[in-house]
């Protein structure tokens, strides 16, 4: 039998079994509280790159975590994991699948923590005037979402309905993150759904030590903050000089040898502009949907059904590649976007010229393309 959290030992770690029934304010006195979160928490100060937008903040703490100063393990599995064994933080959210169950905790590192004073931000305030360079407070959450209790089960090989309830509990954390009822962040002057939001919800995955996993068991984090990271802010800024979003923008310049499939209700491509190998992206078409709590029934399956085939060629390739699988998702949400799931292989190292804006990629967009659909529509050996 494979390594696993029970059941009865998550329950016995849960603050809270369904967070709909966790009162926002209770959670923020929760973490706040928090004596393990405490010790590793994050200096609270962010700092801007001015010549590119780029945010920096500060964990000075983070560099005493296990899974920094320890040795780099030489298997692919881990021979312990705290999480099958139970070594985490409180439990928020337990929501059963066919076999094990996905569930949400607050990260014990996190890069974002309360703080006592919170500063009068405006709302939609994405430019921070900083003339004394003492850095911009940079305060929220940081949670975990672990996609199995199954330690061997991730997006790519989890039952295809077992997954989709893994993506609706990410979704409805996104929703009481951006639409809780406190002061505790700016609100923005745009509603969604006629909810006021308030706050900039951030989800990624990392798969793979050279994708910068620490951990083994497959997972997502959520970062709830004040500050809009620039990639999204880049965003937000397409759209203002575009008058359209990036999505809208990609289905329709993005040439069509570069389309990898057509769900329905999203499409995923190889954009033109692929600077590594398998590089993807997962458009939904209806861009006035800027986060995953929007999408409907349909939406949802087919964005689980096109983030599962997605990754499932990511790893097969990478294999045949002779490189260990690994890779980044971002979902880009938020303000002035277009809800697009963005896949990053991590095919090629990273040089110097790349570091500068320069990138050389060892393949074409047309040849990636290809494989890619030839591993996804092609029927597959029963």
């Amino acid at each position: 039998m494979s390594k696993q959290l029970p059941l009865a030992l998550a329950k016995s770690l849960a603050l809270s079994e369904d967070l709909d029934q966790l009162q926002f304010h209770h959670l923020l006195e929760n973490i706040s509280q928090d004596p393990q979160l405490k010790q590793f928490a994050p200096d609270g100060v962010c700092q801007i790159d001015p010549r590119n937008g780029n945010l920096v903040i500060y964990n000075s703490a983070r560099a005493k975590r296990v899974h920094t100063t320890a040795q780099p393990t030489a298997v692919k599995e881990d021979e312990h994991c705290p999480i099958c064994e139970g070594k985490s933080a409180d439990i928020l959210d337990i929501t059963e699948h066919s076999e094990g169950f996905t569930f949400i905790n607050k990260n014990l590192y996190p890069i974002f923590h309360p703080i006592e004073d919170i500063p009068l931000e405006n709302a939609d305030y994405f430019l921070h005037q900083d003339p004394e360079h003492q850095g911009r407070a940079s305060y929220g959450f940081h949670l975990l979402q672990w996609t199995s209790s199954l330690h061997d089960k991730d997006w790519h090989n989890l039952p295809f309905s077992d997954a989709l309830i893994s993506f609706q509990r990410l979704a409805n954390l996104e929703k009481n993150l951006l639409c809780q009822p406190t002061d505790f962040m700016a609100r923005s002057e745009t509603k969604v759904n006629q909810d006021v939001v308030s706050g900039y919800v951030s989800i990624i995955k990392n798969f793979g030590a050279t994708a910068g996993a620490s951990l083994v068991h497959g997972h997502q984090q959520i970062a709830y903050s004040n500050i809009l990271p620039q990639h999204f802010f880049n965003n937000l800024r397409f759209r203002k000089r575009h008058n359209k979003s990036f999505s809208r923008y990609m289905l329709e310049e993005n040439p069509s040898e570069l389309l990898v499939k057509d769900y329905g209700e999203l499409q995923l491509i190889v954009p033109y502009f692929m600077k590594r190998p398998l590089d993807m992206l997962l458009i939904v078409k209806d861009s006035d949907k800027r986060y995953l709590h929007q999408l409907n029934s349909i939406e949802q399956q087919q964005l689980v059904e096109g983030m599962q085939q997605a990754i499932q060629a990511i790893l097969h390739l990478m294999e045949q590649m002779g490189i260990p699988p690994a890779y980044n998702m971002i979902i880009n949400n938020g303000p002035g976007c277009g809800l697009y799931l963005e896949f990053l292989p991590k095919t090629q190292m990273m040089g110097g010229y790349e570091q500068i804006g320069l990138f050389v990629c060892q393949a074409n967009a047309a040849d990636s393309a290809e494989l890619l659909r030839q591993h996804i529509c092609l029927p597959k050996d029963k």
